[in-house]
């Protein structure tokens, strides 16, 4: 996909847009710098802008890749890059011992990537009737298999993480070593034209020899940015909502996802809205697989590099969490084991979600782990014979012609 077709771009709107991220990206690094100065209200409204910008700068710099390099590898690389500012700051709690902290950021953006996935046939069906049509089911691609089947054995092997209260470093070698399989076998879609739109299409529409200097460009520059203001975001997000009486856990796992996947919800909101809703389901699937597992793989082995033990204990409330997340993530791979989401799958997960974020008691809590896992079993024994092609497109097995 490396010779990407010339397409007819309005190039004012890109750069316009392009311009708007990297100011925003701008202000979260000018406010760093004056941050002293600052009262941290002002400097945490400042720092999620930036954090935003060059979320999304991210976000475009890898669906143009997607078009301009060519490879599973890079479509892997491109997976990781759009998580780059959770995975920054899942690292650093890890590194500096903020063992009540690691897990809050983690299963924050993962619950949030799913329930958008899982959701997305509720969207649908909303915009074909708002356009006056008959809602219609879709189809993902077979290659998609691969992302169910890493997920749920990444969910599955985590279920003993949460029995025995502690992320050891050979679960975090395990999951790392899924991330690098994943990355060995992941393919694009052939039957599919890559999902390029505004900016990307933008970078995309460039003359051949500044498409790939420009998007490479564009993700160190971002990736700089990122990493120098993604950390002071969530210390200055912490003092602020600490000074408000909030909790913290519950800040760094709700705020600062929504700030950071801000990209991939817009580009799948274009997708769906250009009637391309399987390839804004893979971009969800595509970045839930990398939190799983070389973000979540990667924890223990920043905890021991900060001068930690080779395990991070989990207290009761981050096992809870861990544990929704867990049984969340075994139902969307229940409920798009089949290829074809379901509006009635969607329908429960938003309910519960919203239930439980409504009302955040450990009860609630509980029940709505206990009814996912239970809906979840049901709906892989249900749809067993759909479980091995997951496991063999993992293995890298040829499908068996029916």
């Amino acid at each position: 996909m490396t010779n990407a077709p010339q397409r007819s771009v309005d190039s004012s709107r890109w750069t316009h847009q392009l311009l708007a991220a990297a100011g925003c990206a701008l202000v979260g690094v000018l406010v760093h710098l004056t941050s002293r100065f600052l009262p941290v209200q002002l400097d945490t409204i400042g720092l999620g802008i930036g954090v935003v910008g060059a979320a999304f700068l991210l976000g475009w710099a890898a669906d143009a890749g997607e078009a301009v390099f060519s490879g599973g590898p890079v479509l892997a690389v491109i997976a990781l890059v759009t998580v780059l500012p959770e995975f920054v700051i899942e690292v650093r709690f890890a590194y500096t011992q903020q063992t009540d902290l690691v897990t809050a950021n983690l299963t924050g953006a993962t619950r949030l990537l799913l329930t958008g996935a899982t959701a997305l046939p509720l969207v649908v069906g909303f915009i074909a009737r708002r356009r006056g049509h008959a809602a219609t089911s879709f189809q993902l691609a077979t290659t998609r298999r691969l992302e169910l089947g890493i997920l749920l054995i990444a969910a599955t092997f985590a279920i003993q993480i949460v029995a025995f209260g502690a992320l050891t470093l050979i679960d975090g070698v395990i999951l790392i070593a899924l991330y690098v399989l994943y990355a060995r076998r992941i393919k694009g879609t052939p039957e599919e034209e890559p999902a390029i739109l505004g900016v990307p299409a933008g970078l995309v529409s460039l003359p051949p020899r500044y498409r790939r200097p420009a998007v490479a460009g564009l993700v160190v520059i971002a990736a700089i940015v990122v990493v120098t203001i993604a950390n002071p975001f969530a210390d200055a997000l912490l003092a602020s909502g600490t000074a408000l009486g909030m909790d913290p856990y519950y800040l760094i796992q709700s705020v600062v996802p929504v700030a950071s996947e801000a990209p991939e919800f817009v580009v799948v909101a274009v997708l769906v809205a250009n009637r391309r809703p399987a390839q804004g389901l893979a971009v969800f699937l595509a970045a839930s697989v990398s939190q799983w597992t070389l973000a979540f793989g990667a924890l223990p082995l920043a905890y021991l590099a900060g001068g930690g033990g080779s395990s991070i204990p989990m207290i009761a409330h981050e096992q809870s969490q861990v544990g929704f997340t867990i049984a969340l993530t075994l139902f969307a791979v229940a409920a798009l084991i089949t290829l074809r989401p379901e509006g009635v799958d969607a329908a429960l997960v938003v309910g519960l979600v919203a239930i439980q974020l409504i009302y955040p008691t450990p009860l609630v809590h509980v029940a709505a782990t206990f009814v996912l896992v239970v809906f979840a079993i049901n709906l892989l024994f249900d749809r067993r014979r759909a479980i091995r092609p997951l496991f063999r497109a993992v293995l890298g097995l040829r499908e068996r012609s029916p």
